[in-house]
């Protein structure tokens, strides 16, 4: 579904709604090129189930993002920019000096699968100029849930569905099940405390190509009021995810811009799955957009 808000109410407020970041669980996924909308991969669902067996899907792709039923986020702060926040150097730091903070919250919670949300206002509204990035300021714990049905070779469906808990091979799926006793898919949590892509600590995620265009970054650090950048994943509490606005498009405000909506859709994109010979073993989070209009 679309989560969406306006950023402008009217020319002296704003209240923002607003999401973004998947990276948890696929960090090395989301760095390569988007990866494949399981519609595409598997095919056309049909009543909101796959069509194909585990034996056809088989080992040709093991990896596609489908729609959460879940995902959840904590954000803290939103803001506009002029030029990238995440400043270059070692480490790399964040730096609001080309941005205008457009919220701040102790935390407001999302579920960004099933709801529109409410923020706090900003006293009067962002000025008159031309934004290339926006930010979001993220507890870096995610909140997650979803499942996938298939076909089982007779015409029956079987059913996959997340676990809170991760099974006896590494994976949270509770494997299949079938009509009758059908699995219900189970509430779990991801916390991204590194971008490294085996062990070690990376609190650096580097510009990345979007689906569509664009591209977005991230940076973990602590909670502390300057979100000092993170040395060790102890130290890892916020998760800043930079993005360049409408796919590379600078949004233009303007003394005659009333307001600004953002559209986010995690619909095919929000949730990634991992497939062992056709079938899903593994369910976590994905990078997904938001999308600006002016009106």
């Amino acid at each position: 579904m679309k989560l969406k808000q306006n950023l402008l109410k009217n020319i002296n407020s704003i209240a923002v709604g607003f999401g973004l970041i998947g990276f948890a669980a696929f960090t090395d996924v989301a760095k390569a090129s988007a990866p494949p909308k399981c519609i595409t991969a598997i095919g056309a669902k049909v009543d909101g189930k796959y069509t194909k067996t585990a034996a056809q899907i088989g080992n040709s792709m093991d990896f596609c993002t489908d729609t959460p039923e879940r995902f959840e986020i904590t954000i803290h702060e939103l803001g506009l920019c002029t030029a990238q926040p995440i400043q270059t150097g070692s480490p790399r730091t964040f730096s609001k000096n080309d941005c205008v903070v457009t919220m701040t919250s102790t935390g407001v919670t999302a579920d960004l699968a099933n709801s529109t949300v409410n923020l706090p206002e900003m006293n009067g509204r962002p000025p008159s100029n031309t934004y290339t990035h926006a930010y979001i300021v993220l507890t870096n714990t995610f909140g997650l849930r979803g499942s996938v049905t298939i076909k089982d070779g007779s015409g029956g469906d079987v059913k996959y569905c997340s676990m809170s808990t991760k099974n006896n091979s590494g994976g949270n799926s509770t494997g299949p099940t079938i009509l009758g006793n059908f699995c219900t898919a189970e509430d779990h949590t991801e916390v991204l405390d590194s971008f490294a892509d085996e062990g070690g600590f990376e609190a650096y995620f580097p510009d990345e190509a979007m689906d569509g265009g664009g591209k977005v970054s991230a940076l973990l650090t602590a909670d502390d009021t300057n979100l000092t950048t993170a040395t060790a994943k102890s130290e890892a509490k916020r998760l800043i995810g930079v993005f360049e606005t409408n796919s590379g498009s600078p949004v233009e405000i303007t003394d005659a811009t009333n307001g600004l909506e953002m559209q986010l859709t995690v619909t095919d994109i929000g949730y990634g799955i991992t497939f062992t010979n056709g079938e899903p073993v593994f369910f976590g989070s994905m990078p997904f957009k938001p999308v600006f209009t002016t009106f």
